[in-house]
């Protein structure tokens, strides 16, 4: 079903006329001129690859709308296209322009880029020790900052543990403090979480740098997403809240559906998972503050975007902060290395992933993922394009095909 594409291009009038009337016989709303990447039969092809994509995964990823939002660098043109309903329901309209997706951990970066802002600012340094800024924590008082950011410290993931997911289910608009969320993963006499070595996926890692970032400044995370990453990148919808969203935002937000059975990675023996009561919950009101700085924005495809564009075109940090963003640790060693390779195709640097991904090669990417939410953005700077794509469920282990897509698009406008 198509519902709305809008392509925003910058070129020759003469083709306007043609986009006019591609936009009167499939539903295209056309607002200038296309490109040879962006052209008539390109943009069609990607509407109708959205449209068989959400027709052919809705049943098993439980999705009921698609946003894509495909740039081409500041003098290029730009693709925006959208697919489906925002929900279930039969009045529920059809996602569009101003539908909004939480990012997940997508925002990781926004953490990254306060502290490493910060670090410019002579106020914190990657290198610094956990016990200078918590010392509340001595069990993991030797991690640096910079351990935190590329996933290297070992440190448990609250996200995985019961404790949070009863909350989860039981207390869907509980607020909790950043000082929960670490609690529900450091060591006591009652919680004996596995430390782990090399790479291991942690949101406790960005709750604690929230909490430094904080720190440093005597300020709130909140407020410091507000004064160093929305407001001078002028994100108008991109939004950040630690936990209660305005109804405003709410409004524009898509419904989200969580469809994931599996059981937590501290749940041993696992026969009933802990969030099994959630199966088919929309999760569009529920309380956002267990992901915090992990992961708790909420935006569109086209501000995903922007954000992620000044990043890798390094508008964020100065030049000796943005070399420490880029530096990669293989997430199969834990190890820095220079680049990925076919040694070492998975790297991780501080909030962003590359890989190397035959027959595209090496990319920088991201999927983030909350309860009824994806955001997936790659970055192909060879060709200065950049794809970013959401969508309305957390479907079950191994069903997430929300890069076929991706792949698809990529083949119509890149390959």
């Amino acid at each position: 079903m198509i519902s709305i594409a809008a392509i925003m291009l910058k070129r020759r009038a003469m083709l306007n006329a043609r986009c006019i009337a591609l936009a009167a016989a499939t539903g295209l709303m056309v607002l200038t001129a296309p490109s040879a990447k962006a052209d008539p039969p390109a943009i069609a092809k990607i509407q109708a690859a959205m449209d068989t994509w959400l027709a052919n995964r809705k049943p098993t990823e439980k999705v009921t709308g698609v946003a894509a939002y495909i740039s081409f660098g500041d003098a290029g043109p730009a693709i925006e296209a959208f697919a489906g309903k925002v929900g279930r329901g039969q009045q529920d309209m059809p996602v569009r322009q101003d539908t909004l997706f939480h990012m997940g951990s997508t925002s990781k970066s926004f953490t990254a880029a306060l502290i490493l802002q910060l670090e410019a600012q002579g106020k914190l340094s990657l290198d610094d020790p956990l016990k200078k800024w918590l010392p509340q924590y001595p069990a993991w008082q030797d991690v640096t900052i910079r351990r935190l950011l590329n996933m290297t410290s070992g440190i448990p993931n609250y996200s995985e543990t019961e404790t949070i997911s009863r909350i989860w289910v039981n207390e869907p608009s509980r607020e909790l403090t950043a000082a929960e969320l670490i609690a529900a993963a450091y060591p006591s006499s009652t919680n004996h979480l596995p430390v782990n070595t090399g790479y291991h996926y942690s949101n406790t890692n960005y709750i604690l740098a929230g909490m430094i970032a904080a720190k440093a400044t005597g300020r709130s995370y909140r407020d410091l997403v507000h004064e160093m990453v929305i407001a001078p990148l002028g994100l108008n919808s991109t939004f950040y809240e630690n936990g209660t969203y305005p109804a405003a935002v709410i409004d524009r937000l898509a419904h989200g559906y969580f469809e994931n059975p599996a059981c937590n990675d501290y749940e041993p023996n696992c026969k009933v998972p802990a969030n099994l009561p959630m199966m088919g919950r929309d999760v569009r009101t529920m309380n956002t503050s267990w992901t915090q700085a992990a992961g708790g924005a909420i935006a569109s495809a086209r501000d995903v975007d922007r954000w992620m564009r000044a990043v890798f075109e390094g508008h964020v940090v100065p030049p000796k902060q943005q070399a420490e963003w880029m530096a990669l640790v293989s997430t199969k060693t834990g190890k820095p290395i220079a680049d990925v390779s076919a040694d070492n195709p998975n790297g991780f640097s501080l909030g962003l992933g590359k890989a190397v991904l035959a027959p595209i090669g090496a990319h920088w990417f991201y999927e983030g993922v909350t309860h009824g939410y994806r955001t997936l953005y790659v970055w192909f700077p060879e060709k200065n394009m950049m794809i970013t794509l959401q969508t309305n469920s957390q479907p079950p282990p191994g069903t997430d095909k929300l890069h076929e897509l991706l792949g698809t698009i990529y083949k119509i406008v890149g390959g």
